[in-house]
């Protein structure tokens, strides 16, 4: 089965949550009668966010990682995804936006075991 999100080859943990939102970038303002003056710079810009009821520590450090260029990701990256617009896989390049997690349960060695409510976005280049 195909992932509803991959990045590169890395596929994923299917999300708990799954939310697109499709973008227009307009540059604009309003003039001296207070109508809007504008121009669309870039239609269907994609921003999908993702969230987890449960993800072990280390599932959440590996898709983390596709974005650290410490950890040998990169800010920019190949994302195939479930396009609203097209109704179908498309992929475009992304960046993760906000990242956060609830610290779950943690290991008698005191390592961590997992995190509640991880979330990202990942918005369109």
């Amino acid at each position: 089965m195909t992932p509803l999100v991959s990045i590169g080859g890395y596929a994923v943990p299917a999300p708990s949550t799954y939310s697109a939102t499709t973008a227009t970038l307009v540059d604009s303002g309003r003039n001296v009668q207070g109508y809007v003056i504008g121009a669309v710079i870039r239609n269907d810009i994609a921003k999908i966010e993702m969230s987890w009821n449960f993800i072990s520590a280390a599932d959440w450090a590996a898709l983390l990682s596709q974005f650290s260029p410490a950890r040998g990701g990169s800010f920019y990256n190949d994302v195939t995804f479930f396009c609203q617009d097209s109704n179908s896989w498309e992929t475009r390049q992304m960046y993760v936006s906000d990242r956060t997690a609830s610290l779950y349960l943690r290991n008698e060695d005191g390592s961590v075991r997992g995190y509640t409510g991880a979330s990202l976005s990942l918005v369109e280049v």
